[in-house]
């Protein structure tokens, strides 16, 4: 009886793993129907409203029959769910207008961002391996954005967006975990129409202006419509699922596999470089995830010292 009940914690944690890491090649091929977008007529930030508005829409009914249970999970649920918008849209923005490599790997530098924020808001204790994670993942994004011409910053919006959305993704987690697990798709639901706002935002304050040619939307709206529920939604409801499960830097080291995806799909379908910036970087972010993951197996930094005592 013992093996079995010291299985359950593995089995009940199997699915929303194999969820979240479903969820993160999802986001990192997301740029491919992004761009394909774009290339359509909708153009700039345009495609985040319309995307998040067509699935707002098409989900109202199921959240409607679930409106008593948006009270129930309470803030964390509210905030989870707002924060996520924010990190969709500034993701998305990202996308369209960075390199895949570089955007993808400045977003991913969640587990930096989840372990300060786990510490911090979950009383989760800061062990010598998050140190090494903490430290792999600033030396990585330093890599990346070019150390040698002295203190590294994000070379245009693009960057500077990426890095806001993978803050605002951690933020999310940690408030999708507070919440226990509960109201994954309330979370989800929230994300939406506050991903639509969000873009509208950025719309009115882009220099190009909010300018749209309405003949632009028809004809790729069947298009829209797959994108958003058999793609989009999906990804966004996995994660948010996932992270009420599992703890957000856990979330973070299996979303790293985003970037396998991304830098793949890039380099075949974009033709983008990837050459030893971009591999180093990569090299050192994803430690940064090997390390936080080993700090879910290792003893804390005052734990050793009280085994050695």
């Amino acid at each position: 009886m013992a093996p079995m009940q010291r299985r359950e914690p593995n089995i009940s944690a199997a699915w929303p793993t194999l969820g979240v890491a479903v969820a993160a090649v999802l986001w990192g091929i997301w740029w491919i129907p992004l761009r394909a977008l774009e290339a359509a007529g909708l153009s700039g930030d345009w495609s985040s409203v319309f995307v998040y508005t067509v699935a707002a829409v098409a989900l109202l009914p199921v959240a409607l029959a679930r409106r008593e249970r948006f009270l129930v999970g309470g803030w964390p649920v509210a905030a989870a769910g707002i924060l996520y918008g924010a990190a969709l849209v500034t993701w998305n923005h990202a996308l369209i207008t960075g390199e895949v490599v570089r955007v993808s790997l400045l977003f991913y530098l969640m587990p930096v961002w989840a372990t300060l924020l786990g510490a911090v808001f979950l009383s989760e204790r800061l062990t010598a391996y998050r140190v090494a994670a903490v430290a792999c993942g600033l030396a990585g994004a330093a890599v990346v954005l070019g150390i040698e011409g002295g203190f590294p910053t994000p070379r245009n919006v693009g960057e500077w967006m990426a890095l806001a959305s993978g803050m605002l993704f951690a933020l999310s987690v940690t408030y999708a975990r507070s919440a226990g697990g509960g109201g994954w798709f309330e979370g989800t639901y929230l994300a939406l129409p506050s991903a639509a706002v969000f873009a509208i935002i950025l719309v009115y304050f882009s220099p190009s202006g909010p300018g749209l040619s309405a003949g632009a939307i028809w004809p790729i709206f069947p298009a829209l419509l797959l994108a958003v529920l058999f793609w989009h939604v999906p990804s966004i409801g996995l994660t948010l699922w996932g992270a009420g499960h599992l703890g957000p830097a856990r979330v973070s080291i299996l979303m790293l596999l985003e970037i396998v995806a991304a830098a793949g799909s890039a380099a075949l379908f974009a033709g983008e470089p990837f050459g030893w910036r971009e591999a180093v970087g990569c090299l050192l972010i994803l430690g940064s995830g090997a390390f936080e993951w080993l700090a879910f197996r290792r003893p804390t930094i005052s734990e050793s010292m009280t085994v050695k005592s």
